[in-house]
């Protein structure tokens, strides 16, 4: 058992390159140094959310097998002092490659997007946390000619979920309890849409190239409807290629982290009162193509997941000056794709 305080941080892995599935990292609270602690096999683990209220985390798995049948799925694991991972309950998404997994604030419903076949899934949680089999599968538009994929999908409080579409090129909003449509957002000029994240009252979706940030206003409360008030840049310069991937707000709500391939970059943006965003600082990473990151349960630090180095790199977040501190410590693990970070233990 660790003794030292610290986080855990739990990275999944593409099943390439000799990876091991699930890796237990501690990093510890003073150094922020990482360590392996274990590992938990599981092949594909390419997408994670943790509970904000449970020792449990839910792990999308974007292979195209799952428990014997032809999908992928959502495995949820409770986790002890040690870091050490039990399985305690999986289900089927109905559908191939889970590539994102978001688990509502209050532990009662995960959500997750295929990206094959493009159908949004909604599990129910039992009191432990583990998911009980689909309530709903919300298959995409049928578009003529149209590829069936989602990127993403996101817990928006406890009555509503997101999806980036790429069939529509959209923000699509549903009802959590059965999925139906409430409202949508079809992007202009169709870029190529990646990810989704809810701070306040406001979501966030990113596009993967080109790298703009679209802020709209949640006021599905009130009338059913988003409002767009903000597009800004992930980077300061244009590209002609950004790739972006993770947009994820910090827990007190004053910084948003946006990650981008191409560039290797974490860029930090200052949450105005209005939910607007105002440039902070890119920061250089200390290796190539940040898949994924994963801030902390106490809004402390950020481990991104490099995976074309083979390697998570540890980060301090340093909220007054809106940009990050680099540790000094890396870890190798062979391509990490995801991760969820607990709070200090």
């Amino acid at each position: 058992m660790v003794k030292k305080s610290g986080y855990y941080a739990f990275v999944g892995t593409n099943s390439v390159r000799g990876s091991l599935g699930i890796y237990s990292v501690f990093i510890d609270g003073e150094t922020l140094r990482p360590e392996l602690a274990s590992t938990h096999q599981v092949s594909n683990a390419g997408a994670m959310d943790i509970s904000r209220s449970k020792p449990v985390i839910y792990a999308g798995i974007e292979g195209m097998t799952f428990k014997g049948f032809a999908d992928g799925g959502v495995i949820a694991y409770s986790y002890d002092e040690s870091g050490t991972l039990t399985e305690i309950g999986a289900a089927r998404s109905h559908g191939q490659r889970t590539c994102a997994i978001s688990v509502d604030g209050e532990t009662k419903n995960v959500y997750g997007s295929n990206f094959y076949e493009g159908t949004l899934a909604m599990w129910g949680l039992d009191e432990n946390g583990a998911p009980l089999p689909a309530r709903a599968v919300v298959p995409s538009a049928d578009i003529a000619g149209a590829w069936k994929a989602l990127h993403c999908a996101a817990a928006i409080g406890q009555g509503y979920v997101g999806v980036i579409s790429l069939t529509e090129c959209a923000l699509i909003v549903y009802s959590a309890r059965d999925g139906r449509r409430i409202t949508s957002y079809t992007f202009p000029n169709h870029p190529f849409c990646r990810y989704l994240c809810a701070c306040d009252d406001c979501l966030y979706a990113l596009m993967q190239d080109p790298g703009d940030i679209y802020v709209f206003k949640n006021h599905m409360d009130e009338n059913g409807t988003i409002e767009l008030i903000q597009v800004i840049s992930v980077l300061r310069e244009k590209r002609e290629r950004y790739g972006t991937t993770t947009i994820r707000p910090t827990q007190n709500g004053k910084l948003m982290l946006a990650a981008a391939r191409d560039s290797s970059t974490v860029t930090v943006f200052r949450i105005a009162g209005d939910g607007r965003l105002e440039l902070g600082d890119v920061v250089a990473l200390p290796g190539q193509t940040p898949r994924d990151f994963g801030i902390s349960g106490d809004g402390k630090i950020v481990v991104s997941c490099l995976q074309r180095s083979n390697m998570i790199a540890v980060h301090r977040i340093d909220d007054k000056n809106a940009t990050l501190e680099y540790s000094g410590y890396t870890l190798k693990i062979p391509s990490p794709a995801s991760t969820a970070v607990t709070g200090r233990i």
